[in-house]
């Protein structure tokens, strides 16, 4: 397996670990730091997908 093939596999994990923060959020069960949890995992998502373009010359 290529390293692409990691990190397209961590996008889908942040993407569900997001997913499950969304829903716990919007049924009123917030901690205070899941929020920003979001927004760091959207984050890595955006690093990830970068690096992932630039591996393949875009």
């Amino acid at each position: 397996m290529e390293i692409a093939d990691y990190m397209k596999d961590e996008l889908k994990r942040l993407n569900r670990m997001n997913d499950l923060l969304e829903k716990k959020i919007n049924q009123g069960n917030i901690n205070s730091n899941e929020p920003e949890q979001i927004v760091n995992n959207a984050s890595a998502m955006c690093e990830i997908a970068n690096v992932i373009l630039r591996s393949q010359g875009y």
